[in-house]
C-alpha cells in the first residue's frame, strides 16, 4: 500500500501509523517538506473493512502560528475591551453608590462646623437612597437642636443680664451715694425682688435639666387632684380677692390620680398662677375633671384676652412670652409652661391647650388614675 507520487513518497513508518488509526505530526513529514508543517492523516475503510487508502492534510506551521497569533490578538484586544468597558461601568456604578456617602461627609464635616443648611439629594429609594434621607432628618434634627441651644443661651443671657444689671446699678449707687439714704430702702427691696427673680429662674432651669437629663426619680402615689388644686387656690386667695375673680368648678368631691406629689403639685402651680394673673378683674376660673377609661381630664379655664393662633404651637417652649404676656407679666422667665409639659410628659400623660381670643384660654391635663380606684365627683355647693 506504498504511496508513490512524482516528486516524493511518504515513508512507511508514518503509513503504518496512519492506517493503524489517526495520525498527526508537526515536522517535515519525513523529509517531504522543506519547512515544518502541521500534518493529520486518516485511514478510508470501505464498508467491508477494506482499507481503501489514507487521506493526509497538511499546513504550515507559519500559517497556523500567524492564525493562531491572529485569534490571539483578537481574544488579547477583546479582553482589553471589555475590561475597559468593564471599568468605565465599574467607574460609574461606584461613582453613583459613592456620591451620596462622599456628599454625606461633606456635609458632615459643615455640621461640625456649625453648617446646619446643606442637605444630601435624595434620587433614589434603595439602602443609600434610605441612608441619605435618614442623615436628612438627622440634619434636621440637630438643626432644630441648634436653634434652640442658641435661643437658649440668648434668652438665658437675657434673663439673667436685665436683673443682674438692676442689682448691680443700684448696689452701686447706694454705695457711691448716689442713691441717698431716705430711698436706699426702697431701692434694697428692688434689688431683693430682682435676686428673688433670679432664685426662681435658677431653681426653674435646675429642674428642667434633671427632667430632660433622667435624674428625676418619680414616687408614683395616689393623689387626690381636686385637694391639690384647692390647696394652690388657697395660695393666691389674696390675688384673688383683688381682682375679684369668680371660682368655678370645684364642687365635687375626691379626684384621684397617680403621680409624684411634689411634681404634680409643681405643674398644677404654674397653671393655676398663670390662670391667675392673666385673667382681668371681675373674670372667672372654672375647672373641670372629667374620667375617661383609667384616666382624669383636668381642665384649667381662664377668661381674659386668650391666646392667638399664631401663638398656641409655642407656648409650651423655653423662656417663649407673647407680647401680651410681656406687658402683664414683670416676675416670671417663661419656663411655667415647659415645666408644665416636662412634668406631665413624665408622667406619661398629656396636655393640649385650646383658645379664643378675647373669651377663655383652657389647658386640658390627661393623666392616669390609680388602679383599682374610682373617681368621684359629686355636686356641691360652687365655690367662689
Amino acid at each position: 500500500h506504498a504511496c508513490r507520487h512524482r516528486s516524493y513518497t511518504i515513508p512507511d513508518r508514518i503509513l503504518e501509523k496512519a492506517e493503524a488509526g489517526s495520525f498527526s505530526d508537526l515536522g517535515f513529514l519525513g523529509g517531504i517538506y522543506k519547512g515544518q508543517y502541521f500534518t493529520v492523516a486518516s485511514p478510508v475503510i470501505l464498508e467491508d473493512g477494506q482499507l481503501l487508502g489514507v487521506v493526509f492534510a497538511s499546513t504550515s506551521a507559519k500559517s497556523l502560528t500567524l492564525s493562531s497569533m491572529h485569534t490571539l490578538k483578537l481574544f488579547l484586544l477583546a479582553s482589553v475591551t471589555v475590561m475597559a468597558v468593564s471599568f468605565i461601568v465599574l467607574y460609574f456604578v461606584t461613582r453613583r453608590m459613592t456620591r451620596p456617602l462622599t456628599t454625606m461627609a461633606r456635609v458632615a464635616q459643615s455640621f461640625g462646623k456649625g453648617d446646619f443648611s446643606q442637605r444630601v439629594k435624595v434620587d433614589r429609594l434603595d439602602e443609600i437612597g434610605q441612608l441619605s434621607l435618614a442623615f436628612n432628618n438627622m440634619a434636621d434634627s440637630l438643626s432644630v437642636m441648634e436653634s434652640m441651644r442658641r435661643s437658649f443661651i440668648a434668652n438665658v443671657s437675657h434673663e439673667l443680664k436685665t436683673p443682674m444689671t438692676t442689682i448691680g446699678g443700684f448696689i452701686d449707687g447706694i454705695l457711691d451715694g448716689t442713691i441717698p439714704p431716705e430711698r436706699q430702702e426702697a431701692y434694697l427691696r428692688i434689688v431683693s425682688s430682682e435676686v428673688k427673680r433670679l432664685s426662681r429662674l435658677v431653681r426653674a432651669m435646675l429642674g428642667i435639666a434633671k427632667i430632660e437629663s433622667g435624674e428625676v426619680e418619680l414616687n408614683p402615689a395616689s393623689i387626690d387632684i381636686h385637694d391639690v388644686i384647692c390647696s394652690i387656690i388657697f395660695t393666691f386667695e389674696q390675688r384673688i380677692e383683688e381682682k375679684n375673680l369668680d371660682i368655678r368648678g370645684l364642687d365635687c368631691d375626691k379626684v384621684y390620680i397617680e403621680g409624684d406629689q411634689d411634681l404634680i403639685y409643681q405643674a398644677m402651680y404654674n397653671l393655676v398662677e398663670n390662670a391667675v394673673k392673666f385673667t382681668g378683674q371681675g373674670g372667672y376660673l372654672e375647672f373641670s375633671f372629667q374620667p375617661s377609661g383609667n384616666s382624669v381630664c383636668i381642665g384649667v379655664r381662664n377668661s381674659g384676652k386668650g391666646i392667638s393662633k399664631e401663638e398656641l404651637p409655642r407656648i409650651f417652649d423655653r423662656f417663649y412670652k407673647s407680647d401680651t404676656s410681656r406687658s402683664l407679666d414683670k416676675t416670671g422667665v417663661g419656663l411655667g409652661l415647659h415645666i408644665v409639659r416636662s412634668v406631665i410628659n413624665l408622667h406619661g400623660g398629656e396636655i393640649v391647650v385650646r383658645s379664643v381670643e378675647n373669651e377663655y384660654c383652657e389647658f386640658l391635663v390627661t393623666l392616669r388614675q390609680p388602679k383599682n380606684s374610682q373617681t368621684r365627683l359629686k355636686k356641691s355647693s360652687n365655690m367662689q
